[in-house]
């Protein structure tokens, strides 16, 4: 009995072993371009090991040698046969020509027992997020951004009187800071003032209840890791796993804080047009929607304020540091962009106002030289929706079948010599007017591509502009024994994140 019992399991794992091998043959069978994967982990073994994070990963698939001279690859992402795009003609195809069979992201949460997460503008499916985008989408138009900017300019004030208050050493006048955690007291504060209306006091005090609730939402806990993970690539088991973007306590955080926001507006009568108000205007029904019982489900609103919480103010925040990192190691670039401010600060008597700001050519193309660099967004992900399926190439005459993820490497295409010279280089020169004219387009998309993209490809440069503008008025960037000599990304980190801090040294340098 013991024998035919051993036979028996031995026959199983044996068969389960070829089933396995066939199935990631799959790209071979059809003679596509792929790169060769492993059974069970398929092409993610960096990232389930937490060797990289997940734009490293995609990025070493894209510059991977079998993917050479292809515009696309076929990977394995665990089990899923899936597709890695690398042309920007295709890339262009997927996110805008022909959005509306790639109209959903692979990603999502258990609509069941994680409505916030699965209401939230990101990781809602098509059906939803087609009734909700245009809703939202006047809040981070040019002119909306530009009555923004006053609550940007007065939390940069706080940002100086903030630096003002640490610990210099009085024969060099410097001082070191691990920029990250600085510059996220600056964005949390931002976010909370211009999306809900509130002080949320991070400046003033590190330890204030918004900006605590914002580091507990980020904590690379072990059951945080695995929701995420099984949210962006084995969506199919959100259910089973329970997944969960936030934390029962960040949720309750959330309920009380948007209801307090709300209070307060309606008692204060006044209308500055930010989320808030668009909140209020739904629940009385002010602004027509198709499908009202979607904004009516009981999180609808807290969906959409904690995710807006969550990236408006990581993701800026990381984007300041990498900036002041490239600064500090390339000191001529510093003192032409500080020149620049210099002349802005005396022809607007000590006021950058908005078109001051917009005039800047070298911030403009510092700004868009680091979000080359490290993209907000290093990777995006869609999902085939087309029942038909969608024809990828002619000339082989696959067809992407419905459900199918495909990737796109947006770290990898920003650090593609085929698109970048020299693509590792900081170097703003890429960014000047003349320069811009030759970018291949869809070549660079830091905030993502299509009407999925991010809807703050206006306000995040702004918001960065501006942190940067107050802080390099009053201080010299300088690195020093502690900083890196290369910024090595946080595994553990689905945005870009610098592992272990960025710490600089801040020189007290006023130019005005």
């Amino acid at each position: 009995m013991l024998t035919v019992g051993l036979t028996l399991g031995l026959s199983l794992i044996i068969a389960a072993y070829y089933w396995l091998r066939q199935h990631y043959r799959y790209w071979e069978k059809l003679g596509l371009p792929h790169i060769p994967s492993t059974l069970i982990v398929g092409n993610v073994y960096d990232l389930l090991s937490s060797r990289s994070c997940a734009g490293e990963q995609f990025m070493t698939l894209h510059h991977h040698p079998a993917a050479n001279g292809h515009d696309f690859v076929g990977i394995h992402v665990l089990h899923n046969h899936a597709l890695l795009l690398r042309a920007p003609e295709l890339i262009k195809r997927v996110l805008v020509s022909d959005f509306s069979k790639f109209g959903s992201r692979f990603a999502r949460s258990d609509p069941v027992g994680d409505e916030i997460g699965a209401l939230s503008l990101f990781f809602a499916q098509y059906d939803i997020w087609k009734e909700i985008r245009p809703i939202f989408s006047p809040l981070y138009t040019y002119g909306k951004v530009k009555q923004m900017y006053p609550l940007l300019t007065q939390v940069g004030y706080k940002l100086e009187e903030y630096m003002s208050t640490l610990k210099f050493d009085e024969e060099t006048n410097s001082t070191v800071v691990e920029v990250k955690s600085m510059c996220a007291l600056y964005t949390t504060d931002v976010i909370a003032s211009v999306a809900f209306g509130i002080e949320a006091n991070s400046l003033s005090n590190p330890k204030a209840e918004v900006r605590n609730k914002c580091i507990e939402v980020n904590d690379p806990r072990f059951k945080r890791l695995l929701h995420l993970f099984t949210m962006f690539f084995a969506p199919k088991l959100v259910g089973r796993v329970g997944t969960h973007i936030y934390s029962p306590e960040f949720e309750e955080f959330m309920r009380s804080f948007i209801k307090y926001a709300m209070d307060e507006r309606m008692r204060s009568g006044a209308h500055p047009n930010d989320l808030v108000d668009v909140f209020l205007a739904l629940k009385e029904r002010t602004i027509p929607t198709a499908k009202a019982d979607v904004m009516q489900k009981h999180d609808f609103f807290v969906a959409q304020a904690a995710f807006l919480l969550l990236a408006g103010f990581d993701t800026s925040s990381s984007t300041i540091s990498f900036a002041l990192y490239e600064l500090a190691r390339h000191p001529e670039m510093q003192r032409r962009l500080r020149a620049e401010l210099l002349e802005a600060l005396e022809k607007g008597d000590g006021v950058i106002d908005y078109e001051a700001v917009n005039a800047l050519p070298y911030l403009r193309m510092v700004v868009d030289e680091t979000l080359r660099l490290y993209p907000s967004n290093s990777f995006v992900e869609r999902r085939c929706t087309a029942v038909e399926g969608y024809l990828l190439d002619s000339e082989s005459g696959y067809r992407i079948p419905e459900g199918m993820p495909i990737y796109i490497s947006i770290l990898g295409l920003h650090r593609d010599e085929r698109l970048w010279p020299k693509p590792l280089e900081f170097d703003p020169e890429r960014f000047s007017p003349e320069n811009r004219k030759l970018h291949t387009p869809m070549s660079y998309m830091p905030f993502g591509g299509g009407p999925r993209g991010c809807m703050g490809t206006m306000l995040a440069p702004m918001e960065i502009k501006a942190g940067l503008i107050h802080i390099l008025k009053n201080y010299r960037v300088e690195t020093c024994s502690l900083t890196p000599s290369e910024i090595k990304f946080n595994a553990k980190a689905f945005a870009l994140a610098g592992d272990g801090g960025t710490r600089l040294s801040f020189v007290k340098d006023k130019i005005y």
